[in-house]
């Protein structure tokens, strides 16, 4: 097995790119439709803070 068999090339890299950045946007434009997922979502999320109070996460 070759390392050029692994590493991914420049259009394959950029294709899952867009594909992950598309999946974004629809998610993002989703959630600001309906009020009552984005609740649920927000109540289901974890939120880490450090020692300052500060969100990390």
């Amino acid at each position: 097995m070759s390392l050029k068999s692994i590493i991914p090339t420049g259009p394959q890299v950029a294709r899952e790119a867009l594909i992950v950045l598309g999946g974004l946007l629809v998610a993002a434009f989703i959630l600001s439709r309906f009020p009552k997922l984005q609740k649920f979502v927000t109540q289901n999320s974890l939120t880490i803070k450090d020692d300052k109070g500060n969100t990390i996460y």
